[in-house]
């Protein structure tokens, strides 16, 4: 074997090991997970992988701070050999506020700041490595790229920024969109054609189609970074009867009636109002139930409006969502947000009910009509169409127990072979370093002769 390639990996964000808010979040948790496998299959062909997590300063005062998850990441990436640190964002620690869209992202003086400290911790770290590859997660480090970039000759280190949006002002703050996001959100993607040392991160085809589209990306500048699933995580246990009765008891869900569930952030472009609108047009439909955070007060008043009998439920507890998806009495889970980036609930839920209860329909848009063959392991419904879903729920309900088993277990066996987390990771660091891409179908190979759940035999 010839010499050893140190390799330095980096993901910034402004969640994640300190702060849990949405998808961003799961994705930085999922990668921890997964590092350990990635890590020694790259060692058997002489890479040393080394993690570094980066995250804005937070004070544990922080509405959304999360002292029992930050002990636990953080001793997680302790064990890979890897580091955790923070830098400024020109807050306190606390909620950055923002007059425009995402109040949690700030403002343009934040992401400056932090993108500026972002970038001196890069060409720091990238000193011990051969190569460095840092992830720059949404526009809180939108500039570190171009920074980073102007300085690694100067400093003498090879780094490769990726800038991975997740969502956009276009997407999530229209129609009138924040004009500091859009101008942060598109320097990287230009500064990309000037510099192979700038790539963008393509988490879904239709996020990718989005930059070209509306922000004048090249298409040859994305490298994938798609989100996955720790398809070994215990979460994915399978349940017993009386724990998932206990636990849905204590939260409200009627547990002597068929359900329909829908979950996610309580924001207007996840649409569960959709579910009660199509509860509304089908009679005998399953009872809905709304888990998403913060409040839904509009949709709850919407099922008054309705009179549909509906459970709501203000909360992210996995243990809850895991319990929903797979009681045998939870007949569909509906999942109607446009213009999704991509979403990991639809895979999350495919794994939990690979032995029974939900069958999974998304809307035919964004990132979600990516991740679903309708009829094959799960259905597409028509977006802000209620009597169309409804149809769709119809369809489902009218399943046969064999039709059902076929869907779940078709459904749990694509997100285990396309979306595992090892493979997100090898896939996307081949295409940023040609000596991970010389190794990486062995190293694949290799993370595919894992332990499986034996209903994926």
């Amino acid at each position: 074997m010839g010499r050893r390639l140190r390799v330095g990996v980096v993901h910034a964000a402004f969640e994640g090991v300190q702060i849990f808010l949405g998808g961003v979040g799961t994705a930085i948790r999922g990668q921890i997970a997964a590092l350990p496998a990635v890590q020694r299959a790259l060692a058997r062909h002489g890479i040393e992988l080394v993690p570094h997590f980066i995250e804005i300063a937070y004070l544990p005062e922080h509405p959304h701070y999360d002292r029992k998850a930050f002990t636990h990441f953080r001793e997680r990436i302790r064990e890979t050999g890897g580091t955790f640190s923070v830098v400024p964002s020109g807050t306190t620690g606390l909620a950055a506020d923002a007059v425009w869209g995402d109040a949690g992202l700030g403002e343009l003086r934040n992401w400056q700041i932090a993108s500026a400290a972002l970038a001196g911790r890069l060409i720091d770290l990238a000193s011990q490595y051969d190569s460095l590859v840092a992830y720059c997660h949404e526009p809180v480090f939108s500039f570190a790229p171009v920074h980073a970039s102007l300085q690694a000759d100067a400093a003498g280190v090879d780094i490769t920024s990726v800038y991975v949006s997740h969502a956009t002002a276009f997407v999530h703050e229209m129609p009138l969109p924040n004009p500091d996001r859009l101008m942060a959100e598109s320097l990287p993607v230009h500064w990309a054609k000037v510099t192979p040392k700038v790539r963008l991160g393509s988490i879904s085809r239709y996020m990718s189609r989005h930059l070209v589209r509306d922000y004048g990306a090249a298409p040859d500048t994305f490298v994938p970074t798609g989100n996955g699933v720790d398809t070994t995580d215990h979460w994915y246990r399978q349940r017993s009867l009386a724990e998932m009765t206990r636990v849905l008891t204590q939260q409200g869900v009627p547990v002597d009636r068929d359900v329909a569930v829908t979950f996610g952030r309580g924001v207007p472009y996840k649409r569960h109002d959709m579910l009660i609108r199509a509860a509304a047009e089908l009679p005998g439909c399953p009872h809905p139930v709304i888990m998403s955070d913060p409040d839904l007060p509009d949709v709850r008043d919407l099922a008054g409006q309705l009179h549909v009998d509906a459970t709501f439920i203000t909360s992210f507890d996995r243990e809850l969502m895991a319990s929903l998806l797979q009681w045998p009495r939870t007949r569909v889970c509906s999942l109607s947000a446009e213009n999704e980036p991509w979403g990991l609930i639809p895979m999350e839920a495919r794994l939990l009910a690979r032995d029974g209860g939900a069958i999974l329909i998304v809307a035919d848009s964004g990132g979600f009509s990516e991740q679903v063959t309708d009829g094959v392991d799960g259905f597409l419904h028509k977006p802000n169409d209620p009597a169309q879903l409804a149809r769709v729920i119809d369809k489902v309900l009218g399943l046969s127990e064999s039709e059902r088993t076929r869907i779940r277990v078709d459904g749990a066996r694509r997100v285990r072979n396309e979306e595992a987390w090892p493979v997100k990771i090898i896939e996307s660091l081949r295409a940023t370093l040609p000596d991970i891409d010389a190794v990486a179908d062995d190293v694949l190979r290799d993370l595919s002769e894992k332990p499986r759940w034996s209903s994926f035999q």
